[in-house]
């Protein structure tokens, strides 16, 4: 699926030692929870973004389904995207 297509790791967000955003965002809101999920999360939040998906808590949510996770640090995966996307 992925042939002749570029992808985009957690690794490749940050320039240099500069996180993104939304890394930052993740630290500071405490969002990381076990931390198997989290590149993920963060990867899929920056495209929800950067596609206009993260308008309202309840959007933020629903985009963020597929990302399923145990932890319980769901409030602070919507706060931090919310952070970063300046919603």
């Amino acid at each position: 699926m992925c042939n002749n297509k570029e992808v985009t790791t957690v690794e490749g967000l940050a320039k240099g030692d500069k996180l993104h955003p939304m890394q930052e965002a993740f630290i500071k809101h405490d969002a990381f929870q076990c931390g198997y999920c989290t590149p993920g999360q963060i990867c899929s939040a920056v495209g929800m973004v950067n596609e206009g998906h993260a308008k309202t808590d309840g959007e933020i949510r629903k985009q963020m389904s597929g990302n399923i996770c145990r932890c319980g640090a769901y409030r602070n995966i919507v706060r931090a995207i919310k952070e970063a996307g300046n919603i």
